[in-house]
């Protein structure tokens, strides 16, 4: 399933565990000493050492292939844009239209080739299986424009330590929508942007209501993916430090709190059961749209549909907050969907490849003109910046509404987590021999249940994450 289907499938049913695997579509440690968010990666290169620049692009007659899910019109500007400036070079968006796109891959790996250029969905371990990972350490190190790609994504490409195998090409940010009306009612003043994770952990409590069939939470995005990063001020979820995962800590603790929250009332209830129907009045209502959550979960497309004029027309009036920081936080860390790219390691021009790809994921020409499609044809699903360009996080404010709250959201959103599977060798393995599909069931489901206590089986589900993670370590070390 691609986060696009993810995406319509929201206002109908919650798969939580998905959004943990995918996209990711969809990680790392803390420590940082610096100003927050900074130096919380391994830099491969050495210190201040600058790039020497890119060999020069062929002036023959070349076709280059790309392939992505998002948007084709938005991708096609860029194609566009691309062939403007390399006139001598054919751009072939390729899709695999309604079908599946990572069959559509295995397909083409199989028959024609792989795209030269294109992005890897629902986790990197297809990659590494399939070795769909081109070498790009020569373009990435001596590029001048990597240097301003945004702190916590910088460095994650190096999946072995050694080669840049894997670009950051997408970047959605994860998003908290606070329902100002409530909090009116109920004389509760707004949080600062700077809220604490503790605190939202608390307006939860207080502003579910039973009497008044009020909710405290609701969730689009997974509070558990949102607590394992930002309480241990890490890198990745479920602990991870760069070299290993911990579940004993933050992950038992938020993970119970989950199912107690869904448990005890505090959490709304899921479209298409019967708890629905006897809160709403409407088995298949979802519940952030009835007005009765004062906290819904969500990523940065839902700040923007919430925005929308007919929202306000149903009288909501949810609000963007970024998520939490950790109550102990030294870094703005805080979990994104990031979606990653790469070459194909059988592409006859590796070099345009390369630059094809920077212009379809972070490169600042690209990112403009994916911005300023976006905002012609009204499309919200575009990426924020992935670098730290001022212009274009200029431009990208302009997709959002006037207004302070969208201005602190958007300022806090600039140090991107990505999600487990989409980075981190193993994790997707783990998610669904362990954690979905393994002795315990599905983990976080049996836990709101109280069939399992988050805190009995941490220490074994850290077990199975780190071996999955050296077993998929040791398939890299063999391409």
């Amino acid at each position: 399933m691609t986060r696009k289907a993810m995406i319509r499938l929201a206002a109908i049913i919650l798969i939580t565990f998905l959004f943990v695997v995918g996209c990711d579509s969809k990680d790392n440690d803390t420590t940082t000493d610096t100003e927050p968010g900074t130096d919380n990666v391994d830099n491969t290169g050495d210190e201040g050492e600058e790039p020497e620049g890119l060999p020069p692009m062929t002036d023959e007659e070349i076709t280059l292939t790309f392939a992505n899910w998002l948007p084709e019109e938005i991708y096609q500007s860029v194609a566009d844009a691309f062939m403007e400036e390399y006139p001598n070079i054919t751009v072939e968006l390729i899709s695999p239209g309604d079908g599946d796109y990572n069959e559509f891959l295995l397909n083409l790996a199989g028959s024609e080739g792989l795209p030269d250029a294109f992005w890897v969905l629902g986790g990197v371990d297809i990659a590494i299986r399939n070795r769909w990972l081109g070498d790009m350490t020569e373009y990435w190190e001596n590029d001048p424009e990597t240097e301003n790609v945004l702190d916590t994504l910088k460095d994650i490409g190096y999946l072995d330590g050694e080669r840049m195998l894997y670009a950051p090409s997408g970047h959605f940010p994860y998003a908290v929508l606070l329902n100002e009306q409530i909090f009116k009612d109920q004389n509760i003043d707004l949080p600062s942007p700077d809220w604490t994770y503790n605190e939202m952990i608390d307006l939860i409590e207080e502003l579910t209501i039973p009497e008044e069939q009020i909710y405290g939470l609701y969730q689009g995005t997974n509070l558990v993916t949102m607590g394992t990063i930002v309480l241990g001020d890490t890198i990745g979820e479920y602990g991870w430090n760069g070299e290993t995962f911990d579940l004993t800590e933050h992950w038992a603790d938020v993970a119970q709190q989950r199912g107690d929250f869904i448990r005890n009332g505090n959490h709304a209830p899921w479209p298409g059961t019967d708890e629905a129907e006897a809160a709403f009045g409407d088995r298949d209502a979802w519940a952030p749209e009835t007005g009765q959550v004062a906290i819904y979960l969500d990523y940065v497309v839902g700040v923007q549909r919430f925005a929308k004029e007919e929202m306000k027309e149903l009288g909501l009036s949810y609000v963007p907050y970024p998520v939490p920081r950790g109550d102990n936080a030294e870094t703005e860390n805080k979990p994104a969907y990031v979606d990653f790219g790469t070459i194909s390691p059988a592409t006859e021009h590796p070099r345009e490849a390369y630059e094809l790809l920077k212009w379809m994921g972070w490169g600042v020409e690209g990112t403009k003109v994916k911005l300023e499609t976006a905002l012609a044809i009204d499309e919200p699903e575009v990426t924020a910046p992935l670098t730290n360009d001022e212009d274009l996080w200029e431009l990208y404010r302009s997709l959002f509404p006037e207004g302070q709250h969208y201005d602190d959201y958007l300022e806090r959103v600039k140090y991107p987590i990505p999600l487990g599977g989409a980075i981190l060798p193993g994790f997707g393995v783990f998610m669904d021999e362990a954690y979905i599909n393994g002795e315990y069931g599905r983990v976080e489901d049996a836990i709101a249940e109280g069939e399992l206590n988050a805190h009995d089986i941490a220490q074994d589900l850290t077990n199975r994450a780190n071996k999955a993670y050296q077993d998929a370590m040791e398939e890299i070390a063999q391409q």
